[in-house]
């Protein structure tokens, strides 16, 4: 196989690691709390300076070929908009920070603010996974819940705790582990936020960032690249196999 061949597909399946991207956010446009994710191509340090990514995006690399720079996946972490729901259990964060669950592999962090009561009686994810507060896991023993914008949890009036809302240094110190969740790398730990940097909205939930319109955009122009890149192999193939045939029937 001649080297365009290879590049063109190295390139091909670039873009359709790309388009795999760029669906699973559109895909995810109405998930509460979903941070979408940016594939970016860089070429090798010895060809451009180290760029370090904007505030707000972590960074994930992959590279697939030597005929292909990395590509490397940016987590934004922009707020998204606020959604109204009604639903006393509904909470989203307004500023900085995550909130802290308690997962059964261990400390998982979040955005989306869709609780519920579990089993055991205490505030939890749709997933069952109790929230933490600043004493531990919240118990819910009655039938009306307030949550203020300071975070602090009141049960039929009565305060039971506040909800744990931490940050991170630097955004790449978080990788995605699936269902709006993030765990930091290893040896990282989280801090408080500091007081009056974040308030909670009860009755509302922290919508997608995804923009619907960009990504469609970008992913027509991904089936763009990517058809190109089939039309060079094509070429190539028939290019080769020409100059074959020409040289068999020369001999």
């Amino acid at each position: 196989m001649s080297g365009t061949i290879y590049q063109a597909a190295a390139g091909a399946l670039l873009q359709q690691m790309r388009l795999d991207m760029l669906s699973n956010n559109l895909a995810n446009i109405n998930t509460a709390g979903y941070k979408a994710d940016a594939p970016v191509f860089r070429l090798p340090p010895n060809d451009l300076p180290e760029v370090q990514a904007p505030a707000g995006l972590a960074v994930t690399p992959s590279g697939i070929s030597p005929y292909a720079p990395p590509l490397e996946a940016r987590t934004d972490f922009t707020s998204g908009s606020l959604e109204r729901t009604g639903n006393p259990l509904d909470v989203a964060i307004v500023g900085r920070g995550f909130f802290e669950v308690q997962a059964p592999e261990g400390s998982r962090f979040t955005r989306k603010g869709n609780l519920t009561v579990n089993d055991q009686g205490t505030l939890a994810t749709a997933e069952g996974w109790p929230l933490m507060g600043q004493g531990g896991e919240i118990a819910v023993d009655g039938s009306r819940v307030e949550i203020n914008g300071a975070g602090d949890v009141f049960v039929d009036g009565q305060m039971v705790d506040t909800l744990r809302i931490v940050e991170f240094e630097a955004p790449d110190q978080l990788r995605k582990t699936g269902y709006t969740f993030f765990v930091p790398q290893e040896g990282v730990m989280p801090r408080t936020v500091e007081e009056g940097t974040t308030q909670i909205a009860q009755g509302y939930v922290e919508s997608s960032n995804v923009d619907p319109i960009r990504t469609m955009t970008e992913m027509i122009e991904t089936l763009r690249v990517f058809e190109s890149y089939q039309r060079i192999m094509r070429t190539a193939d028939e290019a080769t196999a020409k100059t074959v045939n020409e040289v068999g029937a020369r001999a």
